[in-house]
Order: structure tokens, then sequence, then C-alpha cells
């Protein structure tokens, strides 16, 4: 009974271990496709619509060309040394087969290897014909826990 269940674990770990692997691999990808400018294939990393929910409002680009307008826009408020962007950590959740949240950390660079800006973001993705595209992003600078309130509150 044992090894089954010692079987069934290793057998389950690696499942989602790949999942988590096609999800970096996603990522990076389309991270690439920011840095190099390459606006025609940066739709093929979404599954539309998109929503980009900021803090004041949400976004949503319902084709390919709004998707790429979102995006030369924001290339576009990007420094001129701007170099590239790197990931820093992943915290990827897998809800099911076919929907994942990633919580994922990054810093843009400049030309002299400087972090210029450094920032998180909430990425959800969903598996479709066996590639996971993002579906849903909300960026932010910092994350407030639930407790931290409470915790000023009580300080007062």
């Amino acid at each position: 009974m044992i090894k089954i269940v010692a079987y069934s674990f290793l057998v389950l770990y690696s499942y989602l271990f790949g999942l988590e692997k096609d999800i970096v691999k996603t990522l990076e990808d389309y991270n690439d496709a920011f840095v190099a400018e390459d606006y025609k294939n940066i739709p093929y990393f979404f599954d539309f619509p998109v929503s980009f929910n900021l803090k004041d409002k949400s976004i949503i680009a319902g084709s390919k060309l709004k998707l790429r307008l979102i995006y030369k826009k924001l290339r576009g408020g990007l420094p001129e040394n701007y170099s590239h962007s790197k990931w820093e950590d992943f915290n990827i959740q897998i809800l099911d087969d076919k929907v994942a949240i990633v919580e994922a950390s990054f810093s843009r660079y400049n030309n002299d290897g400087n972090i210029i800006y450094s920032g998180n973001g909430f990425y959800t993705l969903r598996k479709i014909d066996n590639k996971w595209k993002i579906y849903s992003l909300t960026p932010y600078d910092n994350i407030i826990k639930s407790t931290d309130w409470l915790m000023e509150y009580i300080s007062q």
C-alpha cells in the first residue's frame, strides 16, 4: 500500500512539475517577445479577450490589434536606455490542468545593467490546444498582507 501511495505521489508531482515547466517556458518566451518589441508575436501568448487589471481601471483587449497597441504604448513609455527585463521569481498555483495563476516578480534593466524598475504581477493562464496563454494580467508594486491593516490599527 505504501508503495502505491508513494508511486501515486511521484506521478502527481512529475505531472505538476511538467505543467509548471511549460508555464515558465511560456512566460520566458513572452518576455523575450516583449524585450524584442515583437508586436507581431506577442498576441500568440494571450487568449482573448485579455484583461489588464490596473489600480484604477481595467483595460480589455478583445483583439490582436488592440493588444499590439497596448504593448506599443507600454514599450514606448519605457526609458530610452531600457535594455531588457528579467523574471526574478515565480509562485505558480495550478488550479487544474487547464488554469493556473502565477504571481511573478520582474526587473527591468538599462543598458548599463542596472535595475531601473522592479514590479510584480498576477498572470492568469489558460491551457488551449496544449499551450498556456495569458488571459488576465494584474500588475502591482507591492502587496499588503490581509493582516497588515490590523497590525497598523493595533499599533496606533
